[in-house]
């Protein structure tokens, strides 16, 4: 499913309680980032999950909206689960305002805290695509600008796409995301 650079996913309709909620469909996804939007409960974190799990010659990592972290690990060790480069595991700690909390459990860090290491632990697995689920829910302002800034240098260093989904589409701007909306019912994608 590569080509050029571009990895296409898929999905099947997927359907909860028997009725289908979310129609199929194939995003060709260029390195760098699109974003999908929609209103609550359309079906974008569904999405996620179907791409992730139906793409099987695609190494897709899914960061989800709510924290991931093994909890009787200290992050160094959820981190070495996924990666034994260690050096490069800290950079990306560093550049994540995370290097200081290598020795923590997750219930020691924050949500925001959580949620950025589990990004930092998605990118260090090195996958074809990164899917980004409500990346920047729980963080303020400060540490949205820093995930921004995080998610340039991926972009820029690593050359992988980036599909994350959000209400708050507009703290994607800077990035310059091809930009989706996923609505109707059954939900269905389009290019905004």
């Amino acid at each position: 499913m590569f080509k050029d650079g571009v990895v296409t996913v898929s999905w099947p309709n997927c359907k909860f309680d028997g009725k289908e909620v979310l129609q199929s469909g194939q995003l060709a996804l260029h390195p760098g980032c699109s974003v999908v939007s929609g209103d609550s409960g359309i079906g974008k974190t569904t999405m996620l999950r179907a791409i992730a799990q139906n793409n099987s010659k695609i190494r897709s990592v899914l960061v989800f909206q709510e924290p991931t972290l093994l909890p009787w690990l200290t992050l160094e060790e959820n981190l070495a689960l996924v990666s034994k480069e260690h050096e490069v595991a800290i950079k990306w700690l560093d550049s994540f305002g995370l290097y200081n909390c290598l020795g923590l459990r997750p219930g020691q860090m924050s949500l925001g805290m959580q949620r950025r290491a589990a990004i930092v632990r998605g990118l260090i697995a090195k996958p074809d695509v990164l899917l980004l689920d409500e990346p920047s829910a729980s963080l303020d302002q400060l540490n949205i600008d820093r995930l921004l800034d995080c998610l340039v240098e991926i972009i820029h260093s690593r050359s992988i796409p980036i599909l994350l989904v959000s209400h708050q589409i507009d703290h994607f701007e800077r990035l310059k995301a091809k930009q989706f909306y996923l609505g109707g019912s059954p939900a269905f994608i389009r290019v905004v």
